[in-house]
Parts: structure tokens; sequence; C-alpha cells
């Protein structure tokens, strides 16, 4: 079994480490509706798609820690001179106090880079769609979020 757990670990690493060789990545903090959270992505594990890992605090429903994940999808949106890279996206949270939560959401965002202000990794985003509850009850709701990204 040692071994077995070895190899898989060994097997994820390896994967990972091939996911972020394909394109950039950021780190950043956001806060919003439903709750504050830090996060970590990945760029172009496919042709403009990323994915971001969450995980963070809710203030709203099931009040404690969450975590959740998504994927983004760049739209080529002509913003002029500005500096905004627009998009679309979804993903599942999951959510742990009072109770367990589990819901899904989608988003349309874009990120305004900071290149101009002479912060070129930066980059400050806004982010708002529907959610879905599905556990505890099902429902429907909003979510929003105002967030800094640093990319590396």
């Amino acid at each position: 079994m040692r071994k077995f757990l070895v190899s898989l670990i060994a097997v994820a690493a390896l994967g990972a480490g091939a996911a972020f060789a394909q394109g950039g990545m950021w780190a950043g903090v956001s806060a919003g509706y439903p709750g504050a959270a830090l996060h970590f992505g990945v760029d172009d594990i496919a042709p403009n798609l990323a994915v971001r890992l969450n995980a963070g605090y809710n203030y709203i429903g099931t009040a404690g820690f969450a975590i959740g994940a998504d994927v983004l999808y760049d739209l080529d949106v002509d913003m002029g001179d500005t500096p905004i890279q627009v998009y679309v996206g979804g993903g599942v949270g999951l959510g742990v106090g009072s109770g367990l939560a589990l819901g899904i959401n989608a988003f349309v965002g874009g990120e305004f880079s900071l290149a101009s202000a002479g912060l070129p990794q930066g980059g400050v985003f806004l982010e708002v769609g529907p959610a879905i509850g599905i556990i505890p009850t099902f429902g429907f709701g909003v979510t929003g979020r105002l967030g800094f990204n640093y990319h590396f």
C-alpha cells in the first residue's frame, strides 16, 4: 500500500508540474458575496482556459471555511486601449461551518492590468454571476468578487 501511495503522489506531482509548465500562474485575494478567499490559478491549461483553486471564509449562509475550484475562459473582446481581459467561468464550492454547503456558480469577469501604474504583474478583477445552492437546500443566489491577482 505504501508503494502505491508513493507512486500516486509521484504521478500527481509530475502531472501538476506539466500543467504548471504550460502557462503562467497567479495568486491573489478576493472579497465579496458570499465571502473572502485566497486563490491560486494556472493559465493556458488549454487554449484560453485557466483553472483556479480557492480557499477562504464564507460569512453568508453556512458560515465557515470554504474551498472551491473554478474554470475560466478568456474571451476575445476588443476593449480598445483599456487593458482589461474579459472572461467567463464557473465552478463548484464546498463550505464547512455550522453545516455542510455545496453550490455551483457561473460568472463573467474582467481583470484590469496595473502595468500603467508600475506593477506589470498585478491586476484588479471583478466577477459577478448566478449561483445555485445544492446542499443544504436547493436555491438560487448571486456571487460577486472584487480582488487582486499577482501573476508570476
